[in-house]
């Protein structure tokens, strides 16, 4: 059973959280949203990291932890997050109203990229394992697509205090278990996502500014919005603009 965070209070809405981070990414939208955010620890992170890691489980913990309310909820989920999310909204028993999928994909396309991207996610794994998570955070957070090197000195430190909560060893399973070389390939399926979705992505993150583009056209009912000034991690790079458009998808549809 995922450990669950709560904060705020009002409507409910769950909240699944970016690779390395915990349910806490999400603490701050509760005020923003005006909403009680459900926020669970995703398999192999903060309190769940001995939670198991296959694809199968997570997924099925997810729509448990958004099944325990009275009535079905919607969900947010960010990159990680974003890709647990639209798998529950697929299950055969999903409990979700609403989807709002932020810097999401549903999988990667062709044999020879995913086995790439599964051989990569490994070789991660074991270099967590063997340099320690603080070694992890490190590189994960100034380079490339997760760098937080551009925001503030308190926002990093912030950050860095959610993200040491986790453990290597939990870290590494999540990554082999349900990283991207081994989530399922949706894209065929994404006509069967018959909720109300909101595809969000930042506009200086040109590959999934495409990604949420082709996904919001197979979406039947799918709206999208591409945030200015932000990158992979718009919670981050512009959270009042990013709060205010799903707090006005979530009147609508929430």
């Amino acid at each position: 059973m995922l450990h669950v965070r709560r904060f705020g209070s009002g409507p409910e809405v769950v909240a699944l959280h970016g690779f390395s981070l915990t349910g806490e990414q999400f603490a701050a939208s509760a005020d923003l949203l005006d909403r009680t955010i459900i926020a669970p620890d995703l398999a192999g992170h903060g309190l769940s990291a001995s939670e198991p890691t296959d694809v199968a489980s997570v997924t099925a913990a997810v729509c448990d932890v958004a099944g325990a309310a009275a009535k079905p909820l919607p969900v947010i989920g960010y990159s990680q997050g974003g890709r647990l999310g639209l798998l529950a909204a697929l299950h055969d028993r999903s409990p979700i109203s609403a989807l709002i999928l932020i810097s999401a994909t549903a999988g990667v396309r062709g044999s020879r990229a995913r086995q790439a991207r599964s051989t990569q996610d490994a070789d991660r794994a074991a270099r967590i394992e063997q340099q320690g998570i603080g070694s992890f955070i490190a590189e994960w957070t100034t380079t490339g697509l997760t760098s937080l090197s551009h925001l503030s000195v308190e926002y990093r430190a912030w950050d860095l205090s959610v993200r040491q909560e986790n453990t290597a060893s939990g870290l590494a399973s999540a990554l082999v278990g349900y990283g991207q070389g081994a989530q399922p390939v949706v894209w065929s399926r994404l006509d069967e996502v018959s909720i109300p979705t909101l595809v969000i992505a930042g506009r200086m993150d040109d590959a999934y500014v495409a990604i949420a583009r082709e996904m919001a056209r197979r979406i039947p009912d799918a709206q999208l919005e591409i945030i200015e000034e932000a990158g992979h991690n718009p919670l981050a790079d512009q959270p009042a603009v990013i709060h205010a458009m799903i707090s006005r998808f979530l009147d609508r549809h929430g």
